[in-house]
């Protein structure tokens, strides 16, 4: 494994996890997905968003402010498939109805520009049963370019991949309650401290300690180190985390989540993408 870029995230999103250079533009992959979405049901790929500079500025003023008056999660499902539904609706007004398989940067920025990143995770984990397929890969590819823009931000030039992986140790600690009791959040803190500690060891300096307080997250991390020297594949996600035992990282099963401090939900309850 090149300990510098662990390779524990698939190409579908923008690098959530061995945090790359966010997507540039929009791509489509060879990722199945039949789960539907799609107007005919059936897609063989997912999209890989990128807003535009004025859409992620809006963004980032949206999640610097989510902190006050916040609304209970539900709440912000609710608005959030409100707000999409508008913005829907707005587009087929003005004649270019939403359009997943062929969407234009206006049609992203017009429907997703606007939401936090509490909404764009009630989106992505599909919190409330009522978001597509299509809705939460995108939302969930949004929420990967931010983490990945934040991480790039701390090195500019490509030379300093402890510093990016600190970076999005940094990012986040920095995101709601609730996107940090999900799988996806606990593989990606994981995978981040360890891309951050096989970094600096990699280059003669030692690693300052960025353990986190979660149990399920130490044991994530515990099972990388564990695994630092064998192939990439036994840490490959495949993308978004719903379920720990669908990773090969715990393909001998998942060890029980040490006592620690909380509330951390069990495993079995982390499934929580439909």
């Amino acid at each position: 494994m090149n300990v510098t870029e662990p390779s524990v995230g698939a190409a579908r999103q923008p690098a959530p996890l061995s945090a790359t250079t966010p997507s540039a533009s929009k791509s489509v992959v060879g990722t199945k997905d039949t789960t539907g979405g799609s107007p005919d049901g059936a897609r063989d790929a997912a999209a890989v968003v990128t807003l535009s500079e004025t859409a992620q500025a809006s963004l980032v003023t949206q999640t610097a402010a989510q902190s006050v008056g916040k609304k209970d999660f539900t709440t912000v499902a609710k608005d959030a498939r409100a707000a999409i539904d508008a913005k829907y609706a707005e587009l087929a007004a003005n004649g270019k109805p939403m359009d997943y398989m062929h969407a234009t940067q206006e049609s992203w920025d017009t429907v997703y520009g606007g939401l936090d990143r509490r909404a764009l995770f009630a989106i992505a984990s599909n919190s409330d049963g009522s978001f597509s397929k299509d809705e939460q890969d995108t939302a969930q590819s949004i929420m990967s370019q931010q983490q990945g823009q934040a991480m790039m931000a701390a090195d500019p030039t490509g030379n300093d991949h402890a510093a990016r992986f600190r970076a999005g140790v940094a990012f986040l600690e920095g995101v709601s309650d609730e996107e940090k009791a999900s799988a996806n959040w606990a593989v990606q803190r994981a995978a981040n401290q360890f891309g951050y500690e096989q970094s600096m060891r990699s280059s003669g300096r030692e690693p300052d300690d960025l353990d986190s307080e979660s149990p399920l997250v130490a044991m994530i991390k515990g099972a990388m180190d564990r695994l630092k020297d064998t192939s990439p594949g036994s840490v490959a996600t495949g993308g978004y985390v719903k379920d720990l035992k669908d990773m090969p990282l715990f393909r001998d099963g998942v060890p029980a989540v040490a006592a620690g401090p909380g509330p951390f939900p069990p495993i079995r309850a982390l499934d929580i993408r439909a």
